[in-house]
């Protein structure tokens, strides 16, 4: 049985974002991104297990359960809350996720 997704805020903010950055060089680049983040962000409805999970040792003292799935050079990190899936955030790789995601490490 398929998940809901529901987006947070910040994740809503993070792909347009994203969207506005690489649309200033090139729209057709941009927008073909955005639907690669939505279409990885659609496959965890059926397989939410799919990314990994974000080890306690990489975040000690934060909530459990956040996972994370890559569309290159983006990480989308969300959590599985009963019948939901929850997006978190969607930040570039190179970006500190742990000071985004988990305000505690600023």
């Amino acid at each position: 049985m398929s998940k809901k997704i529901v987006l947070s805020e910040m994740a809503y903010y993070d792909i347009d974002s994203i969207f506005s950055y690489i649309s200033h060089d090139s729209r057709q680049v941009a927008e073909k991104l955005r639907v690669l983040i939505y279409e990885g962000i659609r496959k965890l409805s059926d397989f939410p297990e799919m990314g990994s999970v974000i080890p306690e040792e990489d975040a000690p003292g934060v909530q459990r359960g956040y996972r994370r799935i890559v569309v290159t050079p983006y990480s989308i990190f969300y959590r599985v809350l009963g019948d939901r899936i929850v997006i978190a955030r969607v930040l570039h790789g190179r970006q500190n996720w742990m000071q985004s995601i988990f305000p505690i490490y600023d």
